[in-house]
């Protein structure tokens, strides 16, 4: 039996040793990839854990961190935090996929013994969610079981319209929907928005909850944009709405990735990814299906983008 179709609750009490207790309820568990987040992890940490419905267990996966990271997290309370060191020396935000699919293995490898939840929550190390962030969130995707990915605001200076994907930190995904896609992130430019173009195609549904808030400790860098102009390219995106989506955020900029400046990364990203494609050979997005789906999606959006 796959875990996507064990019941919604299932215990089962036994007073032999050789029999496994399992506990299968509306739970979730969160991964975290760091790489020297000293200055933030312990924050977002004490926020995820003061949850009031706070996670079956957290993965943290630190990708070769050279300053504190490793002793924050190993100093809290938590006893289900189970931390992952990569030793890498090298970063590329092209292997956050990578180290997402080690934290999946892990949670999914049997002789770890991890509880079964119907949820995980990716979260970035800079964030910090409000009290009842879980709890909204977990409750309002209970309550519909075509929504497979949700997540809350941080762009505060965001006009708060229910029509946005979700975005940043702090996303819960559905487990049986995770399962069906492979249980695993693509290799490629655009594997965050693959996620929830998948579900879309698939004819699911995704949400963002603009009154569910949280906040990134960190300032936002709009150059970490390239790569999503890069990722626009990976998906398949039409130039044309690349187009327009640009000019729409240059002239109704606020911040964040709706900033002048995160607009021209991403355009620049994009471009350059048309202009030579052979240099993004391997990383880009290898089904030509849902590429067909992004394009139709993309052109039926655009009368609510202008």
């Amino acid at each position: 039996m796959s875990r996507k179709n064990l019941p919604t609750v299932q215990v089962e009490y036994s007073f032999f040793s050789n029999v496994r207790v399992i506990a299968v309820s509306k739970d979730y568990w969160c991964a975290i990839v760091t790489r020297d987040g000293a200055e933030t992890i312990g924050k977002t940490l004490d926020s995820i854990i003061e949850q009031s419905r706070p996670p079956n267990y957290i993965v943290v996966v630190n990708d070769g961190s050279s300053d504190d990271t490793e002793k924050i997290v190993l100093s809290k309370s938590f006893p289900k935090i189970h931390l992952l060191n990569t030793g890498s020396k090298t970063r590329d935000i092209r292997k956050v996929p990578r180290l997402l699919n080690f934290a999946l293995d892990f949670s999914n490898d049997p002789k770890n013994n991890l509880p079964i939840t119907d949820y995980m929550m990716v979260s970035g190390d800079d964030n910090e969610l409000e009290h009842e962030y879980a709890d909204e969130i977990m409750s309002r995707m209970d309550s519909d079981p075509k929504i497979v990915v949700a997540s809350g605001e941080w762009l505060t200076s965001r006009a708060r319209r229910g029509d946005q994907m979700p975005h940043g930190g702090g996303r819960f995904v559905r487990i049986s929907y995770m399962e069906e896609i492979g249980g695993r992130y693509p290799m490629a430019y655009g594997w965050e928005t693959w996620l929830l173009y998948k579900a879309l195609e698939a004819g699911y549904e995704v949400r963002l909850y603009p009154d569910v808030r949280y906040e990134h400790l960190r300032p936002f860098r709009p150059t970490n944009l390239f790569g999503w102009g890069r990722a626009m390219y990976s998906l398949g995106f039409p130039s044309y709405f690349v187009f327009l989506r640009f000019l729409i955020n240059l002239f109704n900029s606020a911040r964040g990735t709706q900033s002048k400046q995160a607009a021209v990364t991403m355009l620049v990203g994009f471009l350059s990814a048309e202009l030579s494609p052979g240099a993004l050979k391997g990383m880009t997005i290898d089904d030509q299906q849902l590429k067909t789906f992004v394009r139709y999606f993309c052109t039926s959006r655009l009368t609510r983008l202008i």
